[in-house]
């Protein structure tokens, strides 16, 4: 069953909100001690009694008596925080065993390895635009965060309680999920939602642990409307380098995974694990907007006369604030072993250990006025304040009088033997969107922002999109045009960095991005096109240093994909195929072409005896893309780079897995990668980085909601 959301006009596309971390998080430069944090030991029935408590709890503390039938409404703000986005709920056995969440939001990636480390995709176009350079990137599709936050209204209390596991003892994945919103009056509702995920990995020193937590809620009256979102973040994840030689993986045979050698150690017991590479990242965000509408319904003195009309459109002001918080501490117990396999190119502060910290915090504000009408027509003005606050800190673990030679990192003095580094910037700018729905047939947004002062001083974006929709109501045509245009001052770590590993002071020129979309989407024939052109100058990238460098001339990129369900007796296949070129692959190289199906057959079980129903999907996924030089992976700055001296790709990816459904229980069994061996051992989809081998895993997900 799918619990259909609130708005209408835009596509169904679910993602669920990430969560962040404790404000007073602080990385200390006089850090001496450097014992990695104990993981959590907790069993799989812990967290099953854990999950049943929360069931069994919540519902006292958040009570509501709402005795309508059960409808859940669920939405998303856009990026400008002015449409709302209709979303679905995640409640059906379709596509239920893919619960990575960077599967869900992307075609194919490029992965580590294991559940909850660094990842990008490997399609362009679903590449976050607008995303700041904060060394944590990659780690977002893990993460809560109000952008990604969905908004319920519901009339009856709705829980979902989820649980994945996979693997053995010693490479066990384990994920709960627990999610809980409920309406405390017909106009406001609250909602939890939680994650906790531990995931050791089948190579050594792979091992994540993250927990995320995210409070939202929304209160939606007449004269006033409030959203917000607060989230948790913390993520302690090893890192390995990758192993030592590819060969290790294509030529070699091992009883066990963890006995290849990574380029990075550490100590790994029955009693301790003690990895000497590791990243410890926590964050908290969080977004809240508040409205006051002030709506015509004047009537007139004569009792006898007809009510007087709604106004068209009504003045509203609206009022943004956002905070985002990360602080990130990089060690390194034996910075050398980077340094002499090539990995590192400097060590400039301390060859004994590693201790990087960065904290960067950013607060918004925005004052708008905005004129609502019906659906999502609207028009705003708004004025909006940021301000960005950098601190990078280095220590060598020592307390010694600085006998090094000096080092002047932009107009700072540089202390040694620790290094540190902090900077507050600005922006102020002036903002403008039009959203109008013509006739239920023409949707029309247009958004413009102007930069007035500070860092990104005369940068501006351009952005607007027509949609037409033709048809039938049940099955609607679609053609839809976005053209974006921008330029933009590189983010301040592109242009200053300091660290143990890298120091860099760089003056770039603005960027420019220049991007036509166009989709067509035939529901009746479940079809789907979309093609993408971008024309990027000056873009910024990471080179084959992991260095900051600037292609000076324009690099196009040409980014097509369709998707197409097929649904024959009880098969359906899904499928998308995406083809993509860049013009440059030095600076940007992608697949040529990514391919992702879906193939299965649904049976519906009748018990006549007891009347019971019990659907079943029985079928594969495969994961497929084309020969490229994918990037490469630094663990010091969390990030990929740029790599010409292997390509990789070119191998499937088969998934064997069987979907069942009795009432509100959904439960998946899945052999994932299950080709493995079978043509040769070339899965990498990083430099020197394996996918999992050959894994059995399983989950369950149950629904509450009556």
């Amino acid at each position: 069953m799918v619990l259909h959301s609130r708005e209408s006009r835009s596509s169904p596309i679910f993602n669920p909100g990430f969560m962040q971390v404790k404000p007073g998080f602080f990385f200390k430069s006089d850090r001496i001690t450097l014992s990695c944090p104990k993981y959590l030991k907790t069993t799989s029935m812990k967290k099953l009694l854990l999950a049943i408590l929360f069931v069994i709890i919540l519902p006292v503390f958040l009570s509501a008596q709402i005795d309508t039938t059960v409808v859940v409404y669920s939405w998303k703000l856009d990026g400008f925080y002015a449409n709302r986005t209709r979303v679905d709920v995640d409640t059906t056995l379709a596509n239920f065993q893919c619960y990575n969440l960077a599967y869900k939001k992307f075609t194919g990636i490029a992965t580590l390895g294991n559940y909850g480390l660094p990842v990008q995709s490997i399609v362009y176009s679903e590449r976050p635009q607008y995303q700041e350079f904060v060394l944590i990137n990659s780690f977002f599709p893990f993460m809560k965060h109000y952008e990604n936050t969905a908004y319920i209204n519901t009339r009856k209390p709705f829980t979902r309680i989820s649980y994945f596991k996979g693997g053995s003892s010693q490479d066990k994945e384990e994920i709960l999920d627990a999610f809980h919103t409920q309406n405390l009056t017909k106009k406001l509702n609250i909602g939890l939602h939680y994650t906790t995920v531990g995931s050791l990995g089948q190579y050594q020193f792979q091992k994540v642990k993250n927990n995320s937590f995210n409070f939202f809620s929304s209160y939606s009256g007449t004269v006033y409307n409030n959203y917000l979102s607060v989230n948790y973040n913390k993520i302690i994840a090893d890192e390995n380098g990758g192993v030592q030689n590819d060969s290790l993986v294509t030529d070699t045979t091992y009883a066990f995974t963890r006995d290849i050698p990574t380029l990075f150690s550490g100590t790994d017991n029955a009693s301790r694990h003690n990895p000497d590479v590791f990243n410890e990242i926590r964050n908290i965000n969080f977004l809240t907007v508040q409205e006051i509408a002030f709506r015509g319904n004047r009537q007139s003195s004569d009792s006898v006369s007809k009510p007087g009309k709604l106004r068209i459109f009504y003045p509203k002001l609206v009022y943004i604030i956002s905070l985002d918080r990360t602080s990130r501490l990089f060690t390194d117990r034996d910075p050398t072993v980077g340094f002499n396999n090539g990995l590192y190119p400097d060590l400039n502060v301390s060859d004994s250990v590693t201790l990087d910290s960065l904290l960067y915090w950013k607060l918004f504000n925005s004052a708008r006025i905005q004129f609502q009408g019906r659906r999502n027509n609207h028009y705003f003005v708004d004025y909006s304040y940021e301000m960005m606050n950098y601190s990078m800190d280095v220590s060598n673990g020592q307390a010694t009088a600085d006998t090094l030679e000096q080092i002047w990192f932009i107009t700072d003095k540089i202390q040694l033997p620790g290094l540190e580094y902090k900077s507050r910037l600005f922006n102020s700018y002036v903002s403008s969107g039009f959203t109008r729905v013509f006739a239920n047939l023409l949707e029309l947004n247009l958004y413009g922002r102007y930069y007035l002062s500070g860092h990104r001083q005369r940068d501006f974006l351009l952005t607007g999109d027509a949609k037409l929709i033709l048809g039938k109501p049940e099955h609607p045509m679609s053609f839809k045009v976005k053209i974006e245009n921008e330029l933009r001052t590189p983010d301040f770590l592109y242009s200053h960095y300091a660290s143990n590993n890298f120091i860099w002071t760089k003056n770039f020129n603005k960027t420019s991005l220049n991007h036509l979309s166009t989709n067509l989407t035939v529901s009746s024939k479940k079809f789907d096109f979309q093609a993408d052109y971008y024309l990027l100058r000056n873009v910024i990238y990471l080179d084959n240093n992991a260095v900051p460098k600037q292609y000076q001339t324009a690099l196009s990129l040409l980014v097509l994909s369709a998707s197409k369900r097929f649904d024959f007796w009880k098969i359906t296949s899904v499928s998308k195929l995406v083809y993509q070129k860049s013009e440059n692959e030095n600076v940007l190289d992608l697949p040529e072409i990514a391919l992702y199906n879906s193939t299965y057959l649904t049976h519906l079980i009748n018990f006549r005896a007891t009347g019971g129903k019990l659907l079943t999907m029985l079928g594969f996924d495969l994961f497929y893309n084309s020969k490229y030089f994918a990037d490469a992976y630094m663990p010091a700055l969390t990030s990929f780079y740029r790599q010409n001296s292997k390509q990789l790709g070119n191998y499937p990816y088969f998934d064997v897995f069987l979907n069942i459904q009795l009432k509100r229980l959904r439960f998946f069994l899945k052999l994932e990668h299950v080709n493995s061996g079978w043509i040769n051992k070339n899965y990498f989809s990083v430099l020197h980085y394996p996918r999992n081998e050959r894994d059995l895993k399983f989950g369950l997900s149950w629904a509450f909601y009556d």
